[in-house]
Formats: structure tokens, C-alpha cells, sequence
């Protein structure tokens, strides 16, 4: 499996990740190209575009509850972000450099230099217009706020030419609004090679570390990756650090993560250490637990592989996947820990993984969740498997004869979609099935028709060639 590099991110950083903004702030009345249909009851325009007449996605209604003329959007929760353009077109999002690991809209309006442009935030529900605002920017991009409060960054770069002696500088501006419009946070970035995360402009410190600068105001925090020949890398993709063969969300509410023993040159296991985000001090390590059962051990303790990760942090317990054996290396044992306690909190699963050599995102040893993280689906060489991360305990698994599921995304309702292919050269057929009965619903999606879920409504979204369609939940 490839590893996302330094040189990878610097690279993508340069063709544009964090090109920027300068925003005017005003509110307008939202009225551009979408108008009519009946939605709240507060003032603002609603949505009216065209009917729907794709085929009935399960777990959502028969009909959309609105729609627009093609577009996408960022989910802030209970609210859609669009941005119109200086024409009045809607942005698609698509082609951009880099996009999340989930399917949902990373980057969703792009230029080469700041251009005017409306960010229009509607109610997921009705599609009625609840505020809009006039910027000036050359990238809106999906991020978080703190706790990972959805939110939306607004860019504007800006270049101080070279006298002919000094060098050329470039800075870029970075404006943070909530999902109501307000904004959270201002700040002024010298260059462009950094990602913005959690209300953190997050910027490689040398090869070990990665500078946390708070994009409210306040002091800047290192995060630091020990070890011989440590690199510590951020991956904007899904978040997470990576310090060679741990990965862990870099910031997860009020903890930050690093790798210990980060390099392959170490003869200790990498290991993965939480540390309050505000003091620094460690709240929970890797190195403080006992692997879970299935985690081959050599004749001193330790672990044969260094592979490990942890997949989520929340309601106080940590998930991780460890890597089940120096000779077992796309198998993983997933395994959950009481943060305070240090004690693994029910059973674990076993799996091994799928793998492919073009996966540069090192997506070993995770899942799909449902928004509860009730269920969670893994990509298993066998296809899909489907366990609770509760308890660690299987509800179903595909076996041999079956056509091989990759797992995407759950609804809300505990709706799995994913897809199969006859063999490695076969278009992929998407599907529904349910997640706990492991039934077919759905044998023949289009694959604009899997949908994304907004939260907490439960509300579904497509973006296709006819236009933007948002559902309820199905009854």
C-alpha cells in the first residue's frame, strides 16, 4: 500500500489545496437562479428546480423534499452550503485535486485568483435560503470547527511581487463560518501550504512535527512524531497522522494524537499516544494497553507488527485496529478501550482486509460507520463484513461464492450501499442492502444515486446530471 508522502502533500498543497480568500461579509436576499416552491415559514428563498425521475433509493422518500438545478454542496448539518459564482452559476466541485475519504464535497469552488462569488446556505429540509454573503475567494472548501463542528473555510490569496532583489511572498487569508453564516474565525496564513482542520490551520514543521495554529486567536501547538528518522505527516483526506505504519485522527474533540517509535528504522512498535489538546499531557497510549486477543506477541511481549490504528475516539472509549502479525499483513483486529480505565471494553473482530497496491490512502484496517456508530461495515478479502463496535461482535459476513461487496456508506437508518464487480475489469454495480438482515435492496443503483446523509436530520442528497435532489428520510 502506498503512503501518502510529504512530497505528496507539498505537491497538491501547491496545485492548490489552500489557495485562499479575502471575504466582504453582506447579507443578501438569496434570490438568484432557484425560486418558489413552498418550504419555512421564515423569509428567504426557496428551492424550486427539476422533478425527479431517477429510480427510488432505499431508506429514503419516493420524492425529494427540493431541489435545484445541477449543483453540489457542503453539509454544515442542518443547512447546505452552495456558492454561485460572479454569473450566478452554481459550483460543482468536481475535478479538484484532492476530495474526503467519505464521497462527500472537499473543495467546493475553486479559481486561480479571488473572484467575487455568494455563498448561499439553505435549510436542508425545505432548501429555503437562511442567509447568503458576498466574498471575494479563490477556494470554499468543507472543513470543522472545534469539536468537529461542520463548517466551511472561504480562501483568498494574495502575492507581494518581487523588487527585483527581495523575494517574492505570497499569504493567504482564511475566513471560518458555522453553518448559520456567523463567522467563527479569521486569520492571515504567510504562504499556502496548509490545511485547515478542527479551527486549526494545521502546517508541516519539518519532518517530525506539525504546527496547530488556532485559527481564533491564541497560541500555536506542536505536534511532534518521536523516533529514529521520524516523519509525521497530516493527510487532509481523512484527517488523520501518519507516522509510518500509525495512523490516528491528528485532532478528535479535546485530544490530539502522535506516533512514538515513528519510523521503520526502530526495532520498538510504533505506538499511538493522545495527549490533551489544550495542556499537551497524555490522556491515553497504545503503549499503556494490552493488545487484544488475536495480536501475535513475540517471545518478549511485544508486538510482531508495528501496523496499528485508531479509528475513532468518542463517549469516552478509543477504537483501534491492530495489525495482527509481521507475516499476516493486510489482517487486523479491531478492539475498543475505556479512555480512563486503559481496559478493553468488550470483544474484538478479526479481519483481513482487502487489498490494492493503487490505495494510496491507507485504508487498512478501517470501516464504514453509522452516524449512531452502531454498525460498522469492513472491506474484507472475502467482501463485506458487518460488526458492532460495541461489543466487537459480527452481525454478518459475506463468504466464499458471493459476489465481493465493497462497503461505502450507511443511512441513518442502518442502509448499507455499496458495490461489486464480476471481475477486475467489469464496470461496478452498486447496491443497498440492509445492514443487520444483509438483504438485498437494491441490485442496480446508478452510482450519483448513492446517496450522502445529512446530520442530524437524516436527510439524503444526490448530485446528478439533472439537478441536485434532497430527500427525507423513508417512513
Amino acid at each position: 500500500m502506498n503512503k501518502y508522502t510529504v512530497t505528496a502533500v507539498g505537491l497538491v498543497l501547491t496545485l492548490g489545496l489552500a489557495s485562499g480568500c479575502g471575504s466582504s461579509d453582506s447579507d443578501g436576499d438569496g434570490r438568484g437562479s432557484a425560486s418558489g416552491q413552498k418550504g419555512g415559514s421564515s423569509g428567504g428563498a426557496t428551492a424550486e428546480g427539476p422533478a425527479y425521475s431517477g429510480p427510488a433509493i432505499p431508506g429514503l422518500a419516493a420524492r425529494p423534499a427540493w431541489s435545484l438545478p445541477p449543483a453540489d454542496a457542503i453539509d454544515l448539518g442542518g443547512t447546505l452550503l452552495f456558492v454561485k459564482d460572479a454569473q450566478g452559476a452554481y459550483a460543482s466541485g468536481h475535478g479538484y485535486t484532492w476530495e474526503p475519504a467519505d464521497g462527500s464535497v472537499g473543495t467546493l469552488h475553486f479559481t486561480d485568483d479571488p473572484e467575487p462569488a455568494t455563498l448561499e446556505f439553505r435549510d436542508v429540509k425545505t432548501g429555503q435560503v437562511r442567509k447568503t454573503l458576498k466574498v471575494k475567494t479563490d477556494r470554499v472548501a468543507a472543513t470543522t470547527w472545534h469539536d468537529g463542528v461542520p463548517a466551511v473555510a472561504v480562501f483568498a490569496g494574495a502575492t507581494t511581487e518581487s523588487d527585483g532583489l527581495s523575494e517574492e511572498k505570497t499569504s493567504t487569508e482564511v475566513t471560518v463560518y458555522g453553518g448559520d453564516g456567523s463567522k467563527l474565525g479569521k486569520t492571515t496564513i504567510e504562504g499556502d501550504e496548509f490545511d485547515v482542520h478542527e479551527g486549526y490551520v494545521i502546517e508541516q514543521d519539518g519532518d517530525e512535527s506539525l504546527k496547530l495554529t488556532p485559527v481564533d486567536g491564541g497560541a500555536a501547538r506542536k505536534v511532534t512524531c518521536t523516533g529514529q528518522l521520524a516523519r509525521c505527516t497530516f493527510d487532509p483526506r481523512n484527517n488523520d497522522i501518519d507516522g509510518g505504519q500509525a495512523h490516528a485522527p491528528l485532532i478528535t474533540g479535546k485530544y490530539a494524537f502522535h506516533v512514538e517509535n515513528a519510523s521503520t528504522y526502530e526495532d520498538e512498535p510504533e505506538q499511538l499516544v493522545m495527549t490533551d489538546l489544550a495542556t499537551g499531557e497524555k490522556a491515553w497510549s497504545t503503549a499503556d494497553v494490552t493488545p487484544p486477543a488475536g495480536v501475535e506477541l513475540d517471545e518478549d511481549g511485544k508486538r510482531t507488527s508495528g501496523a496499528l490504528r485508531v479509528l475513532d475516539v468518542r463517549d469516552g472509549r478509543v477504537l483501534t485496529a491492530w495489525g495482527a502479525g509481521a507475516f499476516s499483513p493486510d489482517t487486523w483486529v479491531t478492539a475498543t478501550y475505556d479512555i480512563t480505565s486503559g481496559k478493553q471494553v468488550g470483544g474484538s473482530s478479526k479481519y483481513s482486509y482487502e487489498d490494492s497496491p493503487t490505495d494510496t490512502l491507507d485504508t487498512e484496517g478501517s470501516s464504514v460507520f453509522t452516524p449512531d456508530h452502531t454498525l460498522a461495515a469492513a472491506h474484507t478479502e472475502q467482501g463485506t463484513a458487518v460488526w458492532q463496535p460495541a461489543d466487537g461482535k459480527e452481525v454478518w459476513a459475506q463468504k466464499d461464492g458471493e459476489k465481493a461487496m465493497n462497503p461505502l456508506r450507511f443511512s441513518p437508518n442502518g442502509i448499507l450501499y455499496g458495490s461489486t464487480k464480476e471481475d477486475g475489469f467489469s464496470p461496478s454495480v452498486f447496491l443497498a442492502v440492509d445492514g443487520r438482515t444483509k438483504k438485498v435492496l437494491a441490485k442496480s443503483l446508478p452510482e450519483e444515486n448513492i446517496p450522502l446523509f445529512s446530520q442530524p436530520s437524516g436527510y439524503g442528497y444526490i448530485s446528478t446530471e439533472k439537478g441536485f435532489f434532497v430527500f427525507p428520510a423513508q417512513d
